[in-house]
């Protein structure tokens, strides 16, 4: 039995058990971690629609402490973006002069062994922060924010005004990403692949990789029979620059193609933070449907026929598309959009990265059933034995026992 440790995560939204992807990771690593002993806190940005969650954390965790989240003025935010030489624009988003204050006063007063921010962003209340007394510090760096801005600035077709932008704050954002990075005591990463990403830009980092695990016992339970037409679903924050992108590039230059030859299919973009250009494709007319938030993405999956994840900017490992193949749905993405992930094309998701192949790997799907339970059922049995959640979270309490005895 390992000792008891104090650990703070620190969070740019609120991670509740309803919710998806990276945040839905920061809640099993808390929830296991409380089971395991350990004496957990929470320093949390929240948006008002996830207040309603706040009570069910607050009762999971030692501690909690929460910041509202709120819009930035255009003229301050621009200024930040093009002019600021303290922070770069990424960073800007997500700063708050009182969520410096809270962590500082948290961790004086609960004296934590350590404080792990989740999301590179979250990083800088562990930088340079004024409040803060002598703590370990880790970074769980769920993507390099210079690899995703590089790839916003050299991919073909984004549009020119984030081409332009993305490529102005390159070398001022590397330099802060990675002089905050060198001043933790370590750096946690998804995947190999972004490990030795870190290392190519800072080869002198501590850098640990802890796989994500997937919690089966919350996907596994009662499914309801599928009704109506086939669905396409796509889920995700789509207000991130690269579920944006993938979103639109699949409705314009895919969907066209998918609906000549399936015109009784649907498809759902599920997931807060949609772009007024997203909506606006969201008409009965175009069989697209844009939901906005959603309390629970179980529902959406187990309708699916097919989940598709047209990533072609960012980086890190997609855990929506490892919960997607856990719930045993069929998976057709870009190479970029399983990056990390052991994907066999053909095996267990089909791998596309063009508008027409894209649209053929729908095809073959909805045209063969027993080709869709086949990669579902492999792409299920990989993530079970690759991605076990109790393995993960030990494998993360032995990382930071090691850094506290540093």
């Amino acid at each position: 039995m390992l000792p008891r440790m104090k650990i703070l995560f620190l969070a740019n939204q609120l991670p509740h058990e309803n919710v998806a992807g990276g945040h839905r990771l920061i809640y099993q690593r808390m929830r296991l971690l409380i089971d395991q002993g350990h004496q957990v806190g929470l320093a949390a940005f929240v948006s008002p629609d996830k207040e309603p969650f706040i009570p069910d954390v607050r009762a999971l965790v030692h501690e909690l402490e929460t910041v509202p989240t709120k819009g930035r003025n255009l003229l301050v935010r621009a200024f930040r973006d093009y002019m600021s030489a303290t922070l770069p624009a990424i960073f800007w988003k997500n700063y708050s002069p009182d969520m410096m204050r809270i962590i500082g006063d948290m961790v004086e007063r609960t004296k934590y062994d350590v404080v792990i921010a989740e999301f590179s962003e979250m990083g800088m209340y562990l930088y340079r922060n004024p409040y803060l007394s002598a703590v370990r510090k880790i970074v769980s760096c769920h993507r390099c924010l210079t690899t995703s801005f590089s790839k916003y600035a050299e991919t073909k077709g984004v549009p020119l005004m984030l081409r332009l932008k993305s490529a102005e704050q390159i070398k001022p954002l590397e330099k802060y990403e990675f002089e905050m990075y060198s001043s933790m005591d370590l750096i946690l990463t998804l995947t190999a692949e972004d490990r030795f990403s870190l290392l190519n830009h800072a080869p002198e980092l501590p850098v640990a990789v802890i796989t994500p695990g997937i919690d089966f016992g919350y996907l596994d339970r009662d499914v309801q029979k599928k009704e109506g037409p086939p669905i396409v679903l796509m889920c995700g924050y789509f207000s991130d620059k690269s579920n944006n992108d993938g979103a639109l590039w699949f409705a314009h230059e895919v969907w066209p193609l998918v609906m000549k030859t399936h015109p009784d299919l649907s498809l759902y973009f599920v997931g807060a933070g949609a772009s007024h250009e997203l909506k606006q494709l969201g008409k009965p007319s175009n069989r697209i449907i844009v939901t906005g938030a959603v309390d629970d993405l179980r529902p959406y999956r187990e309708q699916a026929s097919i989940f598709t994840n047209p990533m072609r900017l960012g980086s890190g490992l997609r855990i929506k598309v490892l919960e997607a193949m856990a719930s045993g749905l069929p998976v057709v993405s870009t190479s970029l959009g399983v990056a990390g992930i052991p994907a066999q094309n053909g095996v267990n998701c089909f791998i596309a990265d063009t508008p027409g192949l894209t649209a053929e790997s729908i095809g073959w799907l909805l045209g063969d059933e027993l080709l869709g339970r086949a990669m579902g059922s492999a792409a299920k049995a990989m993530v079970k034995g690759k991605y076990d959640i109790q393995s993960s979270v030990r494998e993360l309490e032995k990382v930071l026992m090691e850094v506290i005895s540093i």
